[in-house]
């Protein structure tokens, strides 16, 4: 599994691929933060295109560093896992010009990150992304995202444009009840289902050490 985060680069240099960057994270309800990882290279696009994230760039996580993260943490990686994103209750999937990521929390004790870890997410989390998929009538979405991940930049582009366009002209409304949304690149259009929020926090278990992937 591919993962995706989104960085903007903090200060200048002639080489913007060396310089120090800024990864985007969500505050969790006990106040840590988190790093947002993607399993969908087109929902990190998406995310990107929302309003206040015009500075945020889209790279695969295992060229990131994150040992300035876990020095920051007591020597612990969290991650928020998203897929897809969810219209809370109430609300529209595009809420003021941005997406909100639907997602859970994993974490893992590293202490320093070096060459010879990975991370391995367990079977845990691949059941639920599967689930996930299914509740959509996707089951061979997996398939589909892994396809996606070495696109070239151009037809990538062209995905994200149909998602986006998709999602400025299909009226949405507004439903009683918290409501996850996945694209679906076959018949075009976004798919919805029911979802209880709560569910997507999980008690945090850990994770094997072992590059992030």
């Amino acid at each position: 599994m591919r993962l995706y985060g989104l960085v903007k680069n903090l200060g200048s240099s002639d080489n913007p691929h060396r310089q120090a960057v800024d990864i985007l994270c969500i505050t969790n309800r006990m106040g840590g933060k988190a790093i947002r990882a993607f399993v969908s290279r087109l929902d990190a696009e998406l995310m990107a295109r929302g309003a206040g994230f015009e500075a945020y760039r889209v790279i695969p996580l295992c060229t990131f560093d994150p040992n300035p993260f876990l020095a920051a943490h007591q020597g612990w990686l969290a991650l928020h896992v998203c897929c897809g994103f969810v219209a809370p209750a109430g609300q529209s999937l595009m809420h003021k010009g941005t997406l909100s990521p639907m997602g859970w929390y994993v974490y893992s004790q590293i202490g320093h990150w070096t060459s010879e870890h990975h991370l391995d997410l367990g079977p845990q989390m691949a059941d639920l992304l599967q689930t996930a998929y299914e509740r959509h009538q996707l089951i061979s979405y997996n398939t589909w995202l892994n396809q996606l991940d070495d696109v070239s930049p151009a037809e990538l582009a062209w995905h994200a444009d149909q998602a986006w366009g998709q999602l400025q002209s299909t009226p949405q409304g507004k439903s009683r009840e918290h409501r996850h949304a996945l694209f679906d690149p076959v018949d075009n259009r976004w798919r919805f289902c029911a979802t209880d929020i709560d569910i997507c926090l999980p008690p945090p278990e850990p994770l094997k050490q072992g590059a992030l992937n």
